[in-house]
């Protein structure tokens, strides 16, 4: 139990965004498992992944950390035992959840840090990363433009000079691709209400980049004892809550 303030007894920044990504999951996968996939939930779940995403960069560590790699693996087990679609294995295992795509994220950072490229090679890797997106979505879970949220958020730590048009390019990118998604997954979206589910999805969006944008860590003094012990342990076992949440959601779908 000692290791939950392993970065420090206080709320954070990181804390916050991680509450706000896990708030925001499980209303996804509320909608997604018990409501027939339910566009309105569907919708306001698509903030969580990248600010995860986000996180996973703009951290100072890019250790691996078998952790995750492990309850990945789990996860695609669940996944595989539960699953009654009856596709192949292949599709059973593909795309990589995106537990797996947050340790080979942080194993590519550790490895290769973006800052030390001059920016017209930045240019060139962000137009590469962002043309492979959409098949790389067939691979793994979000596609290469989780590395695109990863590697914005190092550049705006260190504040990079083509930080901001980073982020832009990826949160406009991302933004198109779940356009198309959302377009294509719920015919049962009339077309009356279309533009008011496209408008929430904007708002989703620029919400997200608002935050990303004008990040900074900082630490929050929160003075009641209760408040500030619940939100540490939820942020802190963001890992445990999303692998046992959903695990149990997925099984509870397939019972």
């Amino acid at each position: 139990m000692k290791d939950i303030y392993r970065y420090g007894s206080e709320v954070n920044s990181h804390d916050l965004i991680k509450i706000l990504a896990i708030s925001t999951m499980v209303i996804d996968h509320i909608g997604r498992f018990f409501l027939a996939n339910n566009v309105w939930f569907r919708v306001v779940g698509r903030m969580a992944a990248p600010q995860f995403f986000f996180l996973v960069g703009y951290s100072g560590s890019a250790r691996f950390k078998s952790p995750i790699l492990f309850y990945g693996i789990a996860l695609s087990v669940v996944y595989y035992l539960t699953n009654t679609s009856g596709v192949s294995l292949f599709y059973q295992i593909f795309p990589l959840n995106i537990l797996i795509s947050f340790t080979l994220i942080k194993a590519l950072l550790n490895k290769f840090d973006p800052i030390k490229l001059p920016s017209e090679y930045l240019i060139l890797l962000l137009s590469i990363l962002t043309l492979v997106t959409i098949p790389s979505y067939f691979v793994i879970e979000f596609g290469t433009i989780g590395l695109c949220y990863a590697m914005g958020a190092r550049l705006i730590r260190e504040r990079h000079r083509r930080r901001h048009l980073w982020i832009f390019i990826t949160v406009g990118v991302h933004f198109g691709m779940e356009l198309l998604l959302l377009i294509s997954n719920h015919p049962e979206v009339s077309t009356p209400l279309l533009p008011f589910v496209i408008g929430l999805l904007a708002i989703v969006f620029v919400t997200n980049l608002t935050i990303f944008l004008k990040y900074k860590f900082h630490i929050f003094g929160v003075k009641n004892k209760y408040i500030r012990t619940l939100a540490i342990y939820i942020s802190r076992y963001s890992l445990e809550i999303y692998f046992f949440h959903l695990s149990a959601f997925m099984i509870t779908y397939y019972i």
